[in-house]
């Protein structure tokens, strides 16, 4: 009986996996901004046109939290973030549908993080293969009330479906020119450049499952570490945005090309993480009698 079940929470997790695959996007409503329109030499975002964006941070007493990195929501119960944003036993907490980096606000919401994830084959030296995910607790509902102000991004699920695009969106809380952590929410465009102009600048080899992006005069930062680089594409009917990278790494003056986590070289991890928390969800509530409303 119960291997039976089992079985059957697996076809049924594996079949969500494909539906998903099918529509090419981890979440199908995803990529849509509710409104049209560290990082040095950017400027303030509107509220609520990066409706994904995650405040990542941890409490240093029971009145004291400091900001530890971005990330993106990307599934009603998971963010995704940079590796080396995730320390052994440090407890980290959520707030989405933020703005201001020293204040909730009435569109915010916080979230616990029940479980982490940091990709096996992380390299704190190289810093390659930096990709993680937090799950959170509860899961994130897509009310009337949140939906202008918190949504997921759009994480194509088929590597050969991603498309070649050299210009993306950085978006964080991270150092400014001015600031240790930007109060408001800053937005870079950022280029594509040779692999050679972050070995050079950088004294590091990116390989295939990065990307190499700077500004003339801007840069990622201290704190920026995390959240997304992402493209606005027309897919599936829809414009929509779409996250094709995470910021990894730069140099301490934040004044020279930087490195990003290439999404699409971490797909299938992804989806193995979807895969194994969603079945494990569902054996848990099955076990216990525990009832979606």
């Amino acid at each position: 009986m119960g291997g039976a079940a089992s079985l059957n929470c697996a076809i049924f997790v594996f079949f969500l996996l494909r539906q998903g695959t099918k529509s090419q996007f981890l979440e199908p409503d995803c990529g849509l901004s509710g409104i049209t329109n560290k990082i040095t030499f950017g400027h303030d975002a509107v509220h609520g046109s990066n409706p994904w964006m995650a405040f990542i941070y941890r409490t240093v007493n029971q009145s004291t939290t400091e900001f530890v990195c971005g990330g993106t929501l990307i599934h009603k119960q998971l963010v995704l973030t940079a590796a080396h944003c995730i320390v052994n036993d440090e407890i980290l907490a959520v707030r989405l549908g933020a703005y201001y980096s020293l204040d909730s606000i009435s569109t915010s919401m916080d979230y616990a993080v029940n479980k982490a994830f940091r990709n096996k084959l992380y390299n704190w030296t190289q810093q390659y293969h930096d990709i993680g995910i937090l799950m959170l607790e509860p899961d994130v509902q897509f009310t009337a009330f949140t939906t202008a102000y918190i949504r997921p991004i759009c994480i194509i699920t088929d590597p050969t479906n991603v498309p070649s695009v050299r210009t993306f969106k950085a978006v964080g809380w991270g150092r400014t020119e001015h600031e240790k952590t930007a109060r408001v929410l800053q937005i870079l465009e950022l280029n594509e450049l040779d692999p050679s102009e972050c070995n050079n600048a950088l004294w590091t080899r990116i390989n295939e499952s990065q990307i190499c992006a700077g500004h003339s005069i801007g840069d990622t930062c201290v704190g920026d570490s995390g959240g997304p680089l992402a493209h606005r594409l027309y897919m599936s009917g829809q414009v929509r945005y779409v996250q094709l990278g995470i910021v990894s790494f730069g140099s301490a003056e934040c004044r020279s090309p930087g490195v990003y986590t290439r999404v699409s070289s971490y797909i299938d991890w992804i989806l193995k993480v979807v895969n194994n928390y969603l079945f494990r969800k569902i054996e848990f509530r099955r076990l216990h009698n525990i009832t979606n409303n």
